[in-house]
């Protein structure tokens, strides 16, 4: 039980030492929780119990409209991050200009 407690408090200080492993740690502690709390949602809702078979079909309709639109987004997203050498500023040291034409 004690080496439990050792182990225990030597993990917390590393995570707040770290930053990158905090941040790494909490991102996971985010996904789980998101995770868990929609599969819990699902399994006590009876949501689209309802549904005839077009209606089925219909939300499986938009429900992959949606996801093509998001890896479309996704996409438009990379390639606006991809900046060419001609849109760097000249000086490192000074600020864009926001009246560059």
């Amino acid at each position: 039980m004690i080496l439990f407690l050792i182990i225990l408090v030597a993990v917390a200080a590393l995570l707040i030492v770290v930053p990158a492993w905090r941040e790494r740690f909490v991102e996971g502690l985010k996904n789980f929780s998101d995770i868990a709390i929609v599969n819990f949602l699902r399994a006590t809702s009876r949501f689209g119990a309802e549904l005839t078979d077009e209606g089925r079909a219909e939300q499986a309709r938009w429900r992959e409209q949606r996801l093509r639109n998001l890896r479309g987004l996704a996409l438009r997203a990379g390639e606006r991050g991809k900046r060419s050498p001609a849109d760097e500023p000249l000086h490192k040291d000074k600020p864009r200009s926001d009246l560059t034409f």
